[in-house]
């Protein structure tokens, strides 16, 4: 990479580039697939550094602004010299999902808010099992007499999303865990290469279509699914207009003492999906601490949906398996 390039890239993060050094670097990254894997390990790079200057600046007096100022691009050209070449199966899946970030470079919509909405998509593409808690806020019924068509139609109702459990990997994989009203967990969850149900009684389904079961959950209608965090950010980018702001430590106080931030995302108008959408997320890390869906549609209604993040701890290899979830002299039954 030329002295050039790097420029355009370390100004891009440093948000001093103008609108002929975006589009310049927009055409550059689009160019060739190496580019936009330099790109994508750049910016994997430049939120390292940013979380190493931001957690000594918090046991120090000085101020970020001064120690960022001459060291950062210099320290960000040493770890990117130092890394270039050190492809591994991280940085490809990274560099597939982060397809569109390298598209809205040079855009209008590259803004400051906007780029925090990259910090967390890229934060999301990274290899960590995590776990939500689910609460139902409000319902509201929206087209009336309508009835869902279907095979799902025909069978019982499915117990509440709200107080479930999801936990989630990358590639697809979820197990989604409700309780019926006798408090018995229905369960249902993906291995990224089958889906499947565990009921109450009857045979375990599975299914070879991966999105079999997860029209439980809400958002597969609108492109923001619940089991895919990484595609619902980037619908954010394509259909929404983003804003973020500070939270104080009264409004909400991340454990680690870290500063808290908020995105706003607003639906543009003639597209579909959840009126408002609310990401808490931490500032040093991108890492999601919450989630808000105002008015997500869900079947004939629209619902108010919070997640929130109650755990990140490695879970089994096979927990995505389904035979981890039930006895093993439960039937299984195979659906198209």
């Amino acid at each position: 990479m030329t002295s050039d390039r790097r420029d355009l890239i370390d100004g891009y993060f440093d948000d001093d580039l103008t609108a002929d050094q975006q589009k310049a670097l927009s055409e550059w990254i689009k160019a060739d697939p190496e580019n936009a894997r330099l790109f994508v390990q750049s910016a994997l790079l430049h939120d390292r550094l940013r979380n190493t200057l931001t957690l000594e600046d918090s046991s120090g007096d000085v101020g970020l602004s001064e120690r960022i100022q001459m060291p950062q691009k210099r320290m960000r050209r040493f770890l990117l010299t130092n890394t270039l070449g050190r492809a591994t199966a991280a940085a490809a899946v990274l560099i597939v999902g982060l397809s569109s970030l390298w598209f809205s470079i040079g855009t209008p919509t590259a803004t400051a808010a906007v780029r925090e909405l990259d910090r967390i998509i890229v934060n999301s593409l990274r290899w960590k099992d995590r776990t939500y808690e689910i609460v139902v806020e409000d319902i509201t019924p929206d087209r009336q007499g309508r009835q869902p068509l279907g095979p799902e139609s025909k069978r019982p109702p499915k117990p509440p999303l709200d107080g479930a459990t999801l936990h989630l990997r990358a590639g697809n994989q979820f197990v989604l865990i409700r309780k019926t009203e006798e408090g018995v967990p229905f369960i249902t969850g993906c291995n990224g290469q089958q889906s499947w149900a565990i009921n109450t009684r009857g045979p375990v389904r599975v299914s070879s279509d991966v999105h079999r079961f997860d029209r439980d959950l809400p958002g597969h209608e609108t492109s923001i699914p619940l089991t895919n965090l990484h595609e619902g950010l980037q619908q954010l980018k394509r259909a929404y207009d983003v804003t973020f702001s500070a939270l104080g430590p009264e409004e909400y106080s991340p454990e680690d003492g870290h500063e808290a931030r908020l995105l706003v995302a607003l639906k543009k108008p003639k597209d579909r999906g959840p009126q408002r959408v609310e990401i808490i997320y931490d500032a040093t890390t991108g890492r999601i601490l919450r989630m808000r869906f105002i008015q997500m549609p869900y079947g004939p209604d629209r619902l108010d949906l919070r997640l929130s993040l109650v755990g990140e701890q490695e879970l089994p290899l096979d927990f995505f398996e389904h035979t981890t979830h039930h006895a093993s002299n439960r039937k299984i039954e195979t659906e198209n």
